[in-house]
């Protein structure tokens, strides 16, 4: 972190005390400072020396990418974790707004849309509007037109997706893109909603997982992106994925090579160079229930294992079955009204039954209540149709209603939980050793349910921390209030109460004390959860405490594997994203879990099942690690670092240049040294506004000339400084200085990069010589012209090698696009083939005409196929090469010019 405060801070220090600025530099500056796109980290300069963050070299790389890779439809940006890709985005935001270009769409989850306008204005000092329901004003009104940043999430964009599409967006930023993964299925409403209304708008997908456990989600984001990136799904599917999910060599090549203009990723080992990581250290509080806590724990679970349980909705059951087990293992608060809503729910179905209706008419409501806090497996978790069961007897609804109510009678008896006991001893034995440690008193603790949330907000509060609880679930809690409960935490209170349903977003690294009261089976929950503390500004090293039941064998496994083979709670860093995505979804490993619990009885037998997941994993995370690194997401240590460290340089070198710049324009002007926007530009303002004296003469120093250029001191010359307005692929102004030096009786140019120096050579007026009469209009005629050519061969290589890299991506989507009608050919031409031979082997008369019949209509089949792929690649080499003849008119540059300041100098 060091490192990174000294990019950003390093070279802001006041300038020394230096000669006036002169008139003539005073206009060189006001034009430089205020001119349009530039490239690399000159560009993203302006936006960097606005920003309030600690940068970072890898987070300045992705912004210049980002930038670059507009022009070409956008660019997913896929650090890992806590590397910052908010902060990335928000460079490209600012630097966009700072040339002009404000209107931005940025799509976030809705948790996540107030912090998205807070940071956008505290860190870059950009403002924003948030646009929900609220926003709706009726039929004939666009809340997306603002004419600046419109945060919005994702499902508003995908409803209101007319709205989204009518503006010409200058880039759209989607925050979490890995949810719309599967935009690219036909039922996926709100990822094909926003698809259609985004397509050919500049985007920016932030991902840490932009490949999770399936190569077609990656084909999901860059088709989301650009469709021309990776091709149709089919062409996709026969390239780059195989039955048994391995991948080629060629083929991942080829892939990676996709890729490189589009998506760019950093991991967190990485930048150890740069960001400092702290360790996470893990505590296993172990407890034991009690007798009647045990009991009430087996009777439960016997009931769950029922496949014949009447008051489980059937279509449901393996979500209710995980919910209602997440809730056994959570409190008797949490299970005791969950089992009352059961029994209620058999006692209407009964009575329904003696009322003369459907005794097997499903009434029963599952507990809403508790669901919220399981959406992601509530999307995921579908038993699909439900299977016919056999009508239940009046008695045996009567039975299991008086069962349940049973089981709720004894869990509203325990008053006591032995979790609950253990969680008070262990607060305050770990704020004692924090005090020593010198830690905040601060901690947050995760429950899987609200009803033991508030279960635990009481006792908590009876046990010495009465008015020290803040307390934050995902109902109702818009962002003011998620605001406000935040900063109460941070100032006022010891312990935030937290369900997972409140905690998406969060960013809590003022706390490093982290509790586990209920252990997620999802391992990417655990993460997360981790992650609001273990993040880019934790300070201290982050103690993660998690409740571990040891009477129950599955418990104690579970654990085990999540510590010991996931690395979640020791370490750097946690478990890498690699192994995360090798896990499938964490849903399915949820579901995994609930198997064991579900089937398995004796400890032998949990032992075994988990031993064998064990293996299981083993193996899958081998591919999957090895077929990210091959794929996209690894770029070579070594090479990484080394771009870094000249990245941080060239960074460093731009925002020193371009503060110190700013501040002797506005200290000149203004009469004070600043070099914030709004000054620079209000000196600018006055400059341009005087206008430029006819000819200025100077004294520059020539002592400071550079070693190549030294021979030239003493001597005498014009300096032109003329703007150029470039237009093309990748528009850009230059600030170009020609330098006509005298030789005897005549001038010679300088070359284009060496009039460039004199800008820096320390300069003050000259009172005293002045120009000779000899007039330069033809020589600085022909040396400008000269000039003109050297700039516009620069600015026509880097457009020609665009070209290029287009020109190779429209040639692989039209032969992406033709892989389909090609493959239907040859399996039409298979067919005819193999009805000839059929035909030609055939020594029954009477089964001939049949056969000569199948062969005219593969022979027809055949020649339709064929005429089919004929034009369909007369249109997609069309369209190829219109789009290759439109880019070629899009790369011509158009070239403006003006004169911008004179100069007679003497090289004293």
């Amino acid at each position: 972190m060091v490192a990174s405060r000294e990019l950003h801070r390093e070279h802001f220090a006041p300038a020394q005390e230096e000669a006036p600025l002169t008139r003539f530099h005073q206009r060189l500056l006001a034009e430089s400072l205020t001119s349009g796109q530039s490239s690399g980290a000159g560009r993203v300069a302006t936006a960097l020396v606005e920003s309030r963050v600690d940068l970072n070299p890898h987070q300045v790389e992705a912004a210049v990418f980002a930038l670059d890779a507009l022009s070409r439809g956008g660019a997913i940006l896929a650090d890992e974790v806590g590397l910052g890709k908010t902060i990335e985005a928000g460079i490209v935001i600012a630097q966009l707004a700072a040339e002009n270009k404000k209107r931005v769409l940025i799509l976030a989850p809705a948790s996540l849309r107030a912090q998205w306008h807070d940071e956008l204005f505290e860190k870059f000092g950009v403002e924003s509007d948030l646009v929900d329901g609220s926003s709706f004003r009726g039929p004939f009104h666009n809340a997306f037109d603002t004419g600046g940043i419109v945060i919005a999430s994702q499902p508003f964009g995908a409803n209101r997706a007319r709205d989204v599409a009518r503006i010409n967006w200058d880039l759209v930023v989607i925050d979490e893109a890995h949810r719309l993964r599967n935009a690219y299925r036909p039922n996926h409403k709100t990822g094909r909603a926003l698809r259609q209304a985004l397509a050919g708008k500049p985007k920016l997908l932030l991902t840490a997982t932009p490949l999770q456990n399936d190569l077609l989600e990656l084909f999901g984001l860059l088709s989301f992106l650009d469709e021309t990136v990776l091709g149709p799904e089919q062409a996709f599917r026969s390239r780059f994925t195989t039955s048994e999910g391995a991948l080629e060599l060629e083929a991942a090549r080829e892939l990676k090579e996709r890729l490189k203009g589009t998506v760019v990723r950093t991991l967190r080992r990485q930048v150890r160079e740069y960001v400092h990581y702290t360790q996470r250290r893990s505590v296993a509080e172990d407890f034991s229930p009690t007798p009647e806590e045990h009991d009430l724990y087996e009777k439960v679970s016997e009931y769950l294992r029922r496949s014949e349980a009447v008051a489980i909705e059937p279509g449901k059951k393996v979500l209710l079955t995980l919910v209602y087990r997440k809730l056994l293992a959570s409190s008797t608060y949490a299970i005791a009204p969950t089992l009352e809503k059961l029994a209620d729910g058999l006692d209407e179905k009964l009575r329904q039954a003696e009322l003369g209706a459907q005794a097997d008419a499903f009434l029963i409501a599952h507990d809403e209540s508790e669901l919220a806090n399981f959406k992601e497996e509530a999307e995921e978790l579908d038993d699909g149709e439900a299977p016919k069961r056999k009508k239940a007897s009046l008695d045996a609804l009567r039975s299991e209603a008086y069962e349940l109510r049973s089981y709720a009678k004894l869990a509203r008896g325990i008053k006591v939980n032995a979790k609950g006991q253990a969680l008070c001893g262990a607060l305050h034995r770990i704020f004692a050793a924090a005090r020593e440690q010198k830690w905040p008193e601060k901690a947050v603790i995760f429950t899987e349910s609200k009803r033991t949330q508030q279960y635990l907000f009481d006792l908590l509060s009876a046990n010495g921390f009465q008015d020290k609880i803040s307390v934050l679930s995902g109902d109702g809690s818009g962002p003011e209030e998620r605001r406000q409960l935040v900063d109460d935490f941070k100032h006022k209170t010891q312990i935030m109460l937290m369900t997972d349903a409140g905690a998406e977003g969060l960013n809590l690294q003022f706390c490093n004390l982290l509790i586990n009261y209920d252990l997620p089976w999802n391992p990417q929950r655990v993460e997360q959860r981790i992650g609001r503390c273990h993040r880019y500004g934790q300070q201290r090293d982050v103690v993660v405490v998690n409740f571990v039941n040891r009477m129950n064998a599955a418990d104690a496994r579970l654990y085990e594997l999540l510590e010991q083979k996931l690395n979640l709670f020791d370490g750097v860093f946690g478990a890498s994203d690699e192994i995360l995505g090798a896990l499938e979804s964490g849903v399915d490993f949820e579901r995994r879990i609930l198997d064991i619990y579900q089937s398995c009885r004796g400890d032998a037998e949990i032992a075994q099942a988990f031993a064998e997941l064990r293996q299981e994993m083993d193996r899958t995370i081998g591919q999957r690690m090895q077929k990210c690194r091959t794929l996209l997401l690894e770029r070579f240590d070594g090479e990484v670092r080394g771009r870094l460290r000249i990245q941080s340089q060239q960074t460093k070198e731009a925002l020193a240049q371009r503060s110190q710049d700013a501040e002797k324009l506005t200290r000149a002007v203004l009469g004070g040294a600043r070099r914030d926007k709004r000054s620079v530009d209000e000196a600018a303002r006055v400059v341009k506004e005087r206008g430029a004296d006819p000819v200025s003469h100077l004294s520059l120093d020539a002592s400071a000339l550079p070693p190549h250029l030294a021979q030239h001191a003493g001597k005498e010359g014009w300096w032109f400084a003329y703007r150029f307005q470039l237009g093309g692929l990748k528009p850009e102004e230059r600030l170009v200085h020609l330098v006509l030096l005298r030789d005897g009786d005549t001038f010679r140019a300088l070359p284009l990069h060496d009039g460039e120096k004199f800008v820096r050579l320390p300069a003050k007026d000259e009172h005293r010589r002045r120009a000779p009469a000899i007039s330069v209009a033809e020589l600085q005629e022909a040396a400008l012209s000269a000039l003109r050519e050297e700039l516009l061969g620069e600015v026509n290589l880097v457009a020609q090698r665009e070209i290029d890299r287009e020109r190779e991506r429209a040639y692989r989507y039209a032969e992406d696009c033709l892989v389909a009608p090609r493959l239907e050919l040859e399996k039409s031409r298979a067919a005819w083939v193999e009805a000839r031979q059929n035909l030609d082997a055939c020594d029954d008369e009477g089964l001939r005409p049949r056969l000569r019949a199948a062969l005219e209509r593969s022979d027809r089949e055949y020649r339709k196929r064929l005429h089919a792929l004929r034009v369909a690649e007369e249109e997609r080499y069309t369209e190829r090469e219109k789009a290759m003849s439109d880019l070629a008119k899009r790369a011509q540059v158009e070239e403006k010019r003006s004169l911008v300041a004179a100069a007679y100098v003497f090289l004293s």
